[in-house]
């Protein structure tokens, strides 16, 4: 049994670094609008493989400029179609952050119409624009007179939100035309630690890319970085999908003419996208234990705040976390203290039976049994806390709350790596004394082994967010601290005895 209970500690640790190796490097409210969407009749699959043979211009001067509250927006007068998206309340290298990519074969927002005719005069001419404000909405109206066909686009931009709806007109008579609604994938700033690319709902599972498919039923499709996104949504069901022509990328909803439908632009924060659509928060992911990850935002902003820095939020959630799992963590080191003691009676049983496997194992549960210790007490109390600690990794790697939120002095953004790598050393240095203190059944080849732990844990976290560290410094040393008082506490009732 003492040989399992290495094995189990050693999987433990090893299942944690995987775990964190596999998330790092492999994978990937404002007010409501208060514009009704038009209920959608059926839709059907427009062909998107004219796109290719469509020649678009893109010159710059052919594109009108809407500033609204929180978007600053460029509208190619051309095909209608969003060239820039800029976010006024983000910012990345004192630029505001874009959702659109200038220089993509289409915007965003790009209209296909099923009828090859109608497609072709829609890219024909210029739009004539105008721009309205209403009940703190920019209401901006596009229109085109092609022959005898009409065509009217109107965006309505307000905070974060974006509603889009085209119609056309045949001598003055409105058509009923089927069109695909499409966005560039070109639109965010890549990174190595998140998907970047499409994502949707479909019967109430996330898919992306190419596992999103055609779909004729799908609650929401976006595009997605690490911390914005662009998405399409409505009151109904959507027909839609991702599709891939010739290495350009494209997600897409199906629509007809005269009908609505929503969009939201802005950064994936649950207490903004859930102002617009409750539905629509899931595009906030955390891993697979996200539904621990969500709670446990929700109180690092209620921390933030009270003390009005996300740097102290960390540590007094972390605090609070050690606090609520300080039963099992004494349990655990009470355990292993008890291991420990008796090392000196197991090697003595070792080398009386040895050779005789099942006479050692026999009087090693005798020995366990009479100083009523659980090979496994160490273990089992700790495998317990390991989904809340993956969550709260997950939270403090992806939350956009901690997007340049300073701590002290040299830190000046928890989602970035410390500049000068000071916090990764001191997190090894407590690991170090962590490990000092801890109780140990390993053999010194093994001890010896594990002591080179806390150097890997240093230069991988070279490279995390200092949030991350942060919250793994705070961990080391609340662990320190309860390790000092369990062993006074452990020794007094054992002098009480």
């Amino acid at each position: 049994m003492q040989e399992n209970e290495k094995r189990i500690l050693i999987a433990v640790l090893l299942t944690v670094l995987i775990i964190v190796f596999y998330d790092y490097f492999f994978m990937p409210k404002p007010e409501n609008i208060s514009i009704k969407s038009v209920n959608q009749t059926t839709k059907l699959v427009p062909n998107l493989s004219s796109i290719e043979n469509t020649h678009i211009q893109n010159n710059k001067n052919m594109t009108a400029n809407i500033n609204s509250n929180d978007l600053d927006v460029s509208i190619s007068l051309t095909d209608g179609t969003i060239k820039n998206l800029l976010l006024k309340t983000y910012k990345q290298d004192n630029k505001y952050i874009n959702l659109a990519d200038p220089n993509a074969k289409i915007g965003l927002f790009y209209t296909q119409f099923e009828d090859s005719a109608l497609q072709k005069k829609s890219l024909e001419g210029q739009y004539n624009v105008d721009i309205k404000k209403h009940n703190g909405a920019t209401i901006v109206l596009l229109t085109k007179a092609v022959g005898d066909i009409k065509i009217i686009k109107r965006y309505v931009f307000k905070n974060y939100g974006i509603v889009f709806e085209t119609n056309v007109y045949k001598n003055d008579q409105s058509l009923n035309a089927k069109y695909s609604l499409l966005l560039n994938e070109n639109f965010g700033k890549s990174s190595k630690d998140s998907h970047v690319g499409a994502v949707a709902l479909i019967n109430d599972k996330i898919k992306t890319d190419k596992d999103i498919g055609q779909i004729e039923k799908l609650t929401w499709i976006a595009l997605e970085d690490k911390y914005f996104c662009v998405a399409l949504y409505d009151n109904t069901l959507l027909s839609g999908g991702f599709k891939e022509i010739d290495s350009n990328k494209y997600i897409y909803v199906n629509l007809n003419t005269n009908s609505s439908i929503y969009s939201f632009a802005g950064p994936k924060s649950s207490s903004i996208i859930s102002a617009y659509d409750p539905k629509l928060d899931r595009i906030v992911r955390f891993g697979t234990f996200g539904f621990i990850g969500k709670p446990l935002l929700y109180v690092l902003k209620y921390l933030y705040s009270i003390v009005g820095n996300y740097g102290l939020a960390i540590i007094l959630l972390t605090f609070f976390i050690r606090l609520i799992f300080y039963p099992l963590t004494y349990k655990s080191f009470k355990s292993m203290k008890a291991m420990a003691n008796l090392q000196p009676q197991l090697k003595e049983l070792q080398l009386k039976y040895k050779g005789k496997p099942e006479l050692l194992n026999k009087s090693t549960m005798e020995l366990y049994k009479k100083h009523k210790v659980n090979p496994l007490g160490g273990c089992l109390p700790i495998l317990i806390q390991i989904p809340v600690f993956i969550a709260l990794y997950n939270v403090l790697l992806n939350a956009i709350e901690l997007r340049h939120a300073p701590f002290i002095f040299w830190i000046t953004d928890l989602s970035a790596k410390d500049p000068y790598y000071i916090t990764p050393i001191i997190m090894g240095l407590t690991m170090f004394i962590q490990q000092k203190l801890s109780p140990s059944t390993l053999d010194p080849m093994q001890a010896k082994i594990m002591l080179f732990l806390p150097i890997i844990f240093t230069i991988m976290f070279m490279g995390f967010p200092s949030g991350l560290v942060l919250y793994w410094i705070a961990n080391n040393v609340f662990t320190i601290i309860q390790q000092l008082i369990d062993t006074r506490i452990i020794q007094a009732k054992a002098k009480a005895k």
